[in-house]
């Protein structure tokens, strides 16, 4: 309970960055357990497609670790779209998932991301 308040409390840290529309703790079944989407902000897809998304993402990052014994751990997997980027950054057995304004740095996103969670522990730096 205390670990998912600090998620919560460092989603929405994160959101005050004017570029994100989006923060969520996904846990390793592809629920959202912390986040949301920053007030006023729509969302592209309804509540089941965003649902299949957030298992997709975990599915790429568990299948991704495969290769961590010779290619190292995963920093972080960032995908640019027309609409979005999307930045995942693996947090022990979860994942911190941001969509942002297409034209926002990755590695912004990041570095103010482990900023923010490291304070608890939660993520290190890539």
């Amino acid at each position: 309970m205390v670990l998912v308040q600090s998620h919560e409390k460092n989603c929405q840290e994160l959101l005050k960055f004017k570029e994100i529309r989006f923060v969520g703790i996904i846990n390793r079944l592809g629920n959202l357990v912390a986040g949301g989407f920053k007030e006023n902000v729509e969302p592209f897809e309804n509540e089941e497609k965003r649902r299949m998304m957030y298992m997709q993402m975990i599915l790429e990052v568990s299948m991704r670790k495969d290769f961590d014994s010779s290619l190292g751990e995963i920093g972080y997997i960032a995908s640019k779209r027309k609409n979005t980027l999307m930045v995942s950054i693996p947090i022990k057995d979860q994942l911190i998932l941001v969509s942002a304004i297409p034209s926002a740095s990755p590695e912004e996103i990041v570095i103010q991301a482990q900023r923010i969670f490291s304070k608890f522990g939660e993520v290190e730096s890539v």
